[in-house]
């Protein structure tokens, strides 16, 4: 593969813990992403009941790589489920990641009742890093309007068990890039971010792992090109 351009504006296949491997140092401007829980959720590809230790081996590997791909001050932005927050935490402070913040996706359609006999897990993190200890300040000029509460159900229609808040993912990649920047999903899914960098005019890579989810990404880039916002 060459880079970027075998990588920019694409979905490319395969693990992102060997894809990410072919990426520069230095080259990303922004990470945002949705990596696996460990749930046992059914995806296609993904084992999503592995064991802690394989699990949590893997995801270091992909956050090392993060870190060096990433430009220095830039955002690693991600959701993740409640208890795994402390094990994100310092884990990445010690590859050299800054903790910034810690904001919450609201989905109201997960009403009481959904899991019987637990919490109803009606919300979810969304954790912000930098890289280094000097910060990139978000693009929200004083503050006025600007929320880290997303109430947001999933977007309908699309066949994927972690499908990701659109208009929150838009905010979210305003924030934290320019126009023209490349934006880095690791775990790309549905197709969330490459479809909100193409609607604000962002260079996107995704990485995936499923052809069947890709080919999903691809459908939705193309059903957005008319599109001029989010009601």
């Amino acid at each position: 593969m060459n880079f970027p351009d075998d990588f920019v504006n694409k979905i490319v296949l395969g693990d992102c813990a060997e894809v990410l491997k072919e990426i520069p140092n230095n080259s990303i401007d922004c990470v945002l992403t949705d990596p696996p829980y460990n749930i046992d959720l059914a995806y296609h590809k993904m084992d999503d009941k592995q064991s802690e230790e394989v699990f949590w081996k893997f995801i270091e590997g992909v956050y090392t790589d993060l870190y060096r791909v990433l430009k220095d001050k830039c955002h690693l932005t991600f959701t993740c489920s409640q208890k795994q927050v402390w094990i994100y935490r310092p884990m990445l402070e010690k590859m050299g990641f800054v903790f910034r913040h810690m904001g919450v996706w609201h989905n109201p359609k997960r009403k009481a009742g959904s899991y019987p006999g637990q919490w109803a897990y009606g919300w979810e993190p969304i954790l912000d890093f930098t890289k280094g200890e000097g910060f990139r300040k978000l693009n929200n000029g004083n503050s006025v309007g600007f929320t880290d509460v997303w109430i947001e159900e999933e977007p309908a229609g699309i066949m994927h068990p972690a499908k990701r808040p659109v208009k929150c993912w838009q905010n979210l990649v305003e924030l934290m890039s320019d126009k023209n920047e490349l934006v880095l999903d690791p775990f790309n899914g549905s197709g969330t971010t490459p479809l909100v960098c193409q609607r604000t005019d962002r260079r996107y890579i995704g990485i995936e792992i499923d052809a069947g989810y890709i080919k999903m990404t691809e459908n939705r880039l193309g059903e957005f090109d008319d599109y001029k916002g989010f009601e």
